[in-house]
C-alpha cells in the first residue's frame, strides 16, 4: 500500500526557533517500510506549508492511506489537515497523544477520520493496514478506535531495540533547528515512559513503566545519524534520560570509544544527580541538562507530587554547572496552592540557581492527568489567554481558583520573564558565551522575540 504520513503545518508561517523531526511518525514510517509498504512523509511544519500548499502536495501524492498525528494543543490544525486530505486517500488514520485521551470522541470532533489508533502504534498500525489490504476483519486490531468500538491499546513495546531507527531519510533534515543547539540537529528517543508520578504529566502514550534501549543500540543510532546525515547535535527527547546510572555511563563511554564528535542535550531529575555521572556526560559531549524544577516553594512541589526538595534543586544546579554543563529549568506558574507572592519567590529562586535558560509556563491541566481530573472536580478548569513566548496554543488550559484569575496569570508570566531575562547578570552571561556572528544574531533574535512578546502582553 502507498502510505503517507503528515505532520500538520503551523497556524501561521513565521520563523520558528524550534523545528524538530516528528519522531513518532518517523518510527511508524520505518516500521511500515519494513513491512513492504511504499511510504512517504510530509513534514508540513518544517517545510512551512500553508493549507493550500499542502493540498497541492496531496494532489500529487495518490495514497491508499494517510496517517496524521494529533496533539491536543494544536488539534484544530490536525483536523483541518484531515478535511483537506479526505478526497486524496481511501483511508485516513489519526494517531498521537490526543487520540489516546479523546478515544471515540475523536469522531465527534472530526467526522472525516476513518480510524484512530491509541497508544504506541508500531504494533497496531501494521496489523490494521494488513487487514485493510487483505479485506480481513479489523475488529481485533489492538488500539484501534472506530465509530463503533474502541479496543485497548496494544501492549507496550518491551524490547525497544527491535524497532528500526526512525525513517530520517524521508524527512527534510536540513530544515530542523533548535535554538539552544548549534548546526544541523536531530532528536532521539533512547527510552519510553517515566517512573515518577507528577500530577500534571500526560502519560497517555508511553505510560509510567520506564523501558530503555540498550546502550549499544543507542550508540549505533548516534553513529548512524552522525555519519549518514552529518548531524552533530542531538536532542534526547526521553521524558527522563538519567534514570539508570550504569546505562548513562555506558553510553558516555561508547561515545568516547567510537570517537563521535557530537554534542547533546537531555532531560534530568534533580534528586538523582550524581557528580561522577555528570563528569562523564560532559566528557561525552553533553552540553545541557533540562530539569523540571517547577517551583521554588516546597508546598508547590508537594502539591505537584514532584518527589523533590528545594535543597535538591540547588544542589543539582550547582553540580551541573561545576561539571561544565549548562542547566536548563522548567517552571510552572499558577499552582493552585500558591499565591502570587509565593510565585515571586519562585522567580527569585530561578535567579538564585542561575539556569542557562528558564522556561516559565502556566500550569495546564490536560486531559488524561490527575491534575485535570482534580481541576474538573473542583470547578477550576478554564481556558485562558496566557501563553509564554514559545506556546503554540490559541488558548491554554489553566486553573482558576481563589488564588488565580486570567489577569494574575498573565501578570506573573510577564513578571517572570522581566525579572529573569532582563537581569543584567543574565544578559551578560549569555553574550559572554558568544563565539560567532551567527550565534550572536540567534541570541539577539531570541531576545527580541521575548521583548516583542513582553510588550504585546499589555501593561499588567
Amino acid at each position: 500500500m502507498k502510505v503517507l504520513f503528515i505532520q500538520p503545518p503551523p497556524r501561521q508561517i513565521v520563523r520558528e526557533d524550534i523545528i524538530v523531526p516528528p519522531l513518532g511518525i518517523a518510527y511508524l514510517a520505518a516500521v511500515m517500510e519494513a513491512k513492504g509498504h511504499k511510504v512517504s512523509i510530509i513534514d508540513a511544519f518544517a517545510e512551512r506549508l500553508d493549507m493550500h500548499s499542502l493540498e497541492e502536495r496531496l494532489k500529487a501524492t495518490a495514497s491508499d492511506v494517510i496517517g496524521i498525528t494529533g496533539m491536543t494543543p494544536v488539534i484544530d490544525n490536525a483536523f483541518r489537515v484531515v478535511k483537506a486530505a479526505r478526497k486524496y486517500a481511501k483511508h485516513i488514520i489519526m494517531g498521537g497523544p490526543h487520540v489516546s485521551v479523546a478515544g471515540r470522541k475523536i469522531f465527534e470532533q472530526c467526522s472525516d477520520i476513518d480510524y484512530a489508533v491509541q497508544g504506541e502504534g508500531e504494533v497496531s498500525l501494521p496489523l490494521l493496514l494488513g487487514a485493510l489490504e487483505s479485506g480481513n476483519d479489523i475488529s481485533k486490531v489492538p488500539g484501534l478506535i472506530t465509530k463503533d468500538f474502541s479496543n485497548p491499546p496494544a501492549p507496550f513495546v518491551d524490547n525497544l531495540d527491535n524497532l528500526p531507527f526512525p525513517a530520517r531519510h524521508l524527512l527534510p533534515n536540513d530544515r530542523y533547528r533548535y535554538i539552544l543547539s548549534p548546526g544541523k540537529v536531530t532528536t532521539m528517543f533512547t527510552s519510553r515512559g517515566c517512573p515518577y508520578h507528577c500530577i500534571f504529566c500526560d502519560k497517555a502514550v508511553f505510560g509510567s513503566r520506564w523501558r530503555s534501549r540498550s546502550a549499544l543500540n543507542v550508540l549505533d543510532e548516534m553513529e548512524f545519524v552522525n555519519k549518514e546525515f552529518r548531524i552533530n547535535s542531538i536532542i534526547i527527547y526521553d521524558d527522563l534520560f538519567t534514570v539508570k546510572k550504569d546505562r548513562v555511563m555506558e553510553i558516555c563511554r561508547g561515545i568516547l570509544e567510537r570517537g563521535l564528535k557530537i554534542e547533546w542535550k537531555c532531560e534530568g531529575r534533580v534528586n538523582i544527580v550524581e557528580e561522577e555521572t555528570l563528569r562523564w556526560m560532559k566528557k561525552a559531549g553533553c552540553s545541557m541538562i533540562a530539569y523540571g524544577v517547577e517551583s521554588g516553594n516546597q508546598k508547590g512541589l508537594d502539591y505537584l507530587n514532584k518527589g523533590t526538595k528545594v535543597e535538591q534543586i540547588r544542589r543539582a544546579f550547582e553540580l551541573t554547572r561545576k561539571a561544565g554543563i549548562k542547566p536548563m529549568a522548567y517552571f510552572v506558574l499558577g499552582i493552585p496552592v500558591e499565591t502570587y507572592e509565593d510565585e515571586l519567590v519562585t522567580i527569585g529562586f530561578a535567579k538564585e540557581i542561575k539556569p542557562a535558560y528558564a522556561q516559565f509556563s502556566v500550569l495546564s491541566p490536560t486531559p488524561g492527568t490527575k491534575l485535570y481530573d482534580d481541576a474538573i472536580k473542583m470547578g477550576w478548569y478554564r481556558e485562558v489567554d496566557a501563553q509564554n513566548p514559545m506556546d503554540k496554543d490559541i488558548r491554554r488550559p489553566a486553573i482558576i481558583n481563589e488564588n488565580w484569575d486570567e489577569e494574575k496569570l498573565n501578570r506573573i508570566l510577564k513578571e517572570a520573564h522581566r525579572r529573569f531575562y532582563l537581569s543584567l547578570w543574565y544578559i551578560w552571561e549569555r553574550f559572554r558565551e558568544v563565539r560567532s556572528l551567527k550565534e550572536l544574531l540567534d541570541k539577539a533574535r531570541a531576545g527580541l522575540k521575548v521583548m516583542k512578546w513582553y510588550m504585546s502582553r499589555g501593561n499588567g
